[in-house]
């Protein structure tokens, strides 16, 4: 009987923790064909003429430049863990499918809005930031090396360091840059989901 108690206690703590998160980004989740950074609500990822005519400071370029390859890291981090888990952990296809290709796409498209390079070297699991290419290389090796609680932890650090980077680069952002903002409040909202 108490064992039954404390799953059912988990089981409300679970539904809230959920709702509370569903809610805070909007009701919707990346993973179920909710909001996505770009979509939604007119900002953040489409090619707005006046936006293309704004200049952005240095710490603008370096976040966009940086989240770039970060949601690509995140992205090909999960299919590679899923390469090898397999079934035990689909969880990770479906992140890497559904949300983090999409919040790649986004910062993608605003850097094309304002005509800044792409750092991607459009191949996978291959990094221009070589911080990023080393962390990639650290994360996987835990992950497939050891076992399935292991890469759980390996994808929770990931979301963790997402939404620290983001706050970071998010914090840059001046407020006339609103499609930014906007595309950095859908990846948190994505990255709390995935957590």
């Amino acid at each position: 009987m108490i064992m039954k108690k404390i799953i059912f206690w988990h089981l409300i703590a679970i539904t809230f923790i959920s709702t509370t998160l569903l809610a805070a980004c909007g009701g919707g989740s990346d993973l179920d064909g909710g909001r996505t950074a770009g979509q939604g609500n007119g900002q953040g990822g489409g090619s707005d003429s006046s936006v293309a005519t704004t200049t952005l400071s240095d710490e603008e370029v370096a976040g966009l430049l940086f989240m770039r390859e970060e949601e690509e890291l995140a992205r090909d981090l999960y299919l590679d863990i899923y390469d090898v888990k397999e079934s035990r952990l689909n969880t990770f296809k479906r992140i890497s499918d559904n949300a983090e290709t999409k919040h790649a796409e986004a910062i993608r498209t605003l850097l094309e809005t304002y005509g800044i390079d792409d750092p991607s070297t459009g191949l996978h699991n291959i990094y221009n930031d070589p911080d990023l290419q080393n962390l990639y290389d650290q994360l996987l090796n835990i992950a497939v090396g050891s076992d399935d609680l292991a890469a759980l932890r390996v994808g929770a650090l990931v979301e963790e360091t997402d939404i620290r980077d983001i706050n970071t680069y998010k914090s840059h952002v001046a407020t006339d840059h609103q499609d930014i903002v906007s595309t950095y409040n859908n990846l948190l909202c994505g990255s709390r989901n995935h957590l």
